[in-house]
């Protein structure tokens, strides 16, 4: 009746929580914006990259609507630097402890299995 009680229809952010956290997504912030700094600084990137770069990626996705763990959170924001074509070479050494790290970080379930597909994907095809 007059469209009050219609569910909101689910957004491909919405389903990419529900797709990497499942169907019950914790509702409130669980990550350490700066230990996940320090993740991705030291265990990710190796300090190639200045801290202070990395906080400001990391704080833009903590202030998101993705429920990070402070793992998945350090592991997305060493992603965006991944990315970079500029920096492939300061990230040549970096990226093959990254993978390890992930994958560890995974195996202990710090990780969510669909970002650190995502993570390992994405490394293959920039550093092969």
């Amino acid at each position: 009746m007059f469209g009050l009680f219609k569910k909101k229809p689910k957004t491909l952010l919405d389903q990419f929580i529900v797709a990497a956290y499942g169907d019950r997504p914790p509702k409130a912030r669980r990550a350490d914006l700066g230990m996940a700094v320090d993740l991705a600084h030291s265990a990710l990137l190796m300090g190639a990259v200045e801290k202070s770069e990395i906080s400001d990626i990391a704080r833009g996705l903590f202030e998101g609507e993705i429920p990070y763990s402070t793992h998945d959170l350090a592991l997305a924001t060493a992603l965006n630097f991944f990315k970079r074509p500029e920096l492939r070479g300061d990230l040549e050494t970096a990226q093959l402890m990254a993978r390890l790290t992930a994958l560890e970080w995974l195996q202990e379930g710090k990780v969510v299995p669909l970002l650190m597909k995502s993570f390992e994907d994405t490394l293959y095809k920039a550093f092969k």
